[in-house]
């Protein structure tokens, strides 16, 4: 992990709507420090009490899916806890099984993990990100948080065109993240796909020439392997929501 990056989960819920696959974004009220005005899909920073919580994760090979975490084991299961204590707390839903003792089980297979991005280096406030996806079916999703003034299900397509309109503001990830959602029919496909998914730890970087011109390429944060030379340039700066520096 980059050196004291905080963890954090986010939960991309997905729906079968009457035109094709929906997914449930919320616009973050203009005074979070992080964010503001961005849409986003619910989600936070890990916390102490998701380092504590007695979880159990069923349906799948725990080693193989902490490495695609890149995570511990130990992480990967805080990672878990506050993917579901995130998704009750912002919009009501439940992705776990609650036992009788309070202990938590869940299963990995119907939550996979379908990405991972960490915050530009420089920011004010840098997150280290996993991505996870869960289908809905009936539940009552509802806007549960002050950190969010409104929400609802859009098609992945729509979001992207009114975000190209200039009428949505996104954060690059969660650009990124749709447009894969919007290649998928059903919902139960984006789920059996997240699981197979190649999912590495993605970081923008910022790389100057002898010029004094920058431009941005994307690595594996934990190897500095490049993955992408050059990138697009990150078109929202996470700290405060409004336009990166072209240079």
């Amino acid at each position: 992990m980059s050196a004291s990056v905080p963890s954090a989960s986010t939960v991309v819920l997905v729906r079968d709507g009457v035109d094709g696959v929906e997914t449930y974004l919320m616009r973050r009220v203009a005074t979070m420090a992080f964010a503001p005005r961005m849409h986003v899909f619910p989600g936070g920073r890990l916390d102490d009490a998701d380092r504590a919580a007695r979880v159990t994760l069923i349906g799948a090979d725990l080693d193989e899916l902490a490495r695609r975490a890149s995570a511990d084991p130990d992480e990967l299961h805080a990672l878990y806890s506050c993917a579901v204590r995130e998704t009750r707390e912002e919009v009501g839903i439940e992705l776990a099984t609650v036992n009788c003792d309070g202990g938590m089980q869940i299963d990995v297979e119907a939550l996979p993990l379908v990405d991972h991005w960490v915050t530009p280096e420089g920011g004010s406030r840098r997150y280290d990100v996993r991505f996870f996806a869960a289908m809905i079916v009936g539940e009552d999703v509802r806007l549960c948080t002050t950190e969010a003034d409104e929400g609802g299900w859009l098609r992945p397509g729509d979001a992207l065109a009114a975000f190209a309109a200039g009428e949505f503001p996104l954060l690059a990830p969660t650009e990124h993240v749709l447009r894969w959602l919007d290649g998928f029919d059903a919902a139960a496909d984006v789920i059996r796909a997240g699981g197979e998914r190649s999912v590495i730890p993605l970081l923008p970087v910022r790389v100057p020439d002898d010029a004094g011109v920058t431009r941005w390429i994307l690595v594996n944060d934990r190897t500095r392997e490049v993955v992408r030379d050059p990138h697009v340039a990150p078109h929202t700066r996470e700290s405060d929501g409004l336009p990166m520096e072209s240079t």
